[in-house]
């Protein structure tokens, strides 16, 4: 018998470029559902969320509808998808009147100094006076209407109209402390008015459209650089 020549290893097969684009692919589906939870969320953050602490230094300018509510109140709890959906129309359809709440297990003192009284309860509030508190039925359609008849939905409001009606609910800032803190809110009002004024003119008049626009523009802008960052580790392995 003639004798076997002993064979060669082979050297081991090596997987270009499959392993880096599987992790491409994971990493950009990672991208996309994050940027699903993202939007979804994104509706429950039109809702202003309004303590203690940053109370007055919000509701003592401009127009509020501010449910006051606890968690543990059943009524609460089936009026919160309704109260989201009333944001989410306020931030869509511009409304000068922003939509907010106040949980009341957290910020007891607050909800005295408003008087309130049961849960949940929807008050007005403009320029830091409690203008009314709404008593009809929860829907969007209703909100909507009876905020129509406080004539807050326009762009446009009398002049010391909240402080001649209804009850104030912030203290009055005096001294020198009082003057830097209204010229630094003056300051921040103007950065904020500037982002605002760009953010629902360009490209589209709908804030909402234009929040999507440019995160998918920063998205396009993260997934480009994550694929020029593995083309460049393609190359070195094969190189290697």
């Amino acid at each position: 018998m003639e004798a076997m020549e002993p064979r060669s290893p082979r050297p081991p097969v090596r997987c270009r470029g499959r392993p880096t684009l599987s992790l491409a692919r994971s990493l950009l589906l990672a991208i996309v559902l994050v940027a699903e939870c993202g939007s979804a969320a994104a509706d429950k953050d039109n809702i202003v969320k309004l303590n203690k602490y940053n109370f007055d230094q919000n509701v003592k300018h401009g127009k509020w509808f501010v449910k006051f509510f606890a968690p543990w109140c059943t009524h609460c709890q089936r009026m919160a998808p309704i109260w989201e959906q009333l944001a989410d129309q306020a931030v869509g359809k511009e409304w000068p009147v922003k939509i907010a709440e106040v949980d009341c297990t957290v910020s007891g003192e607050l909800c005295k100094k408003a008087q309130i009284k049961g849960f949940p309860t929807m008050a007005l509030i403009t320029d830091g006076s409690v203008r009314g508190k709404y008593q009809g039925e929860v829907s969007v359609q209703h909100f909507e209407a009876w905020l129509g008849k406080q004539k807050v939905l326009q762009a446009q409001q009398e002049p010391g109209r909240a402080e001649q009606e209804g009850t104030r609910v912030v203290g009055e800032e005096v001294g020198d402390s009082g003057k830097r803190t209204a010229a630094a809110a003056t300051h921040g009002q103007a950065v904020n008015a500037l982002v605002r004024n760009f953010l629902t003119r360009f490209p589209t008049k709908s804030k909402i459209i234009n929040l999507y626009f440019y995160g998918g523009i920063f998205l396009c802008f993260v997934v480009g650089v994550l694929m020029f960052a593995f083309r460049v580790a393609e190359d070195i392995d094969k190189e290697d």
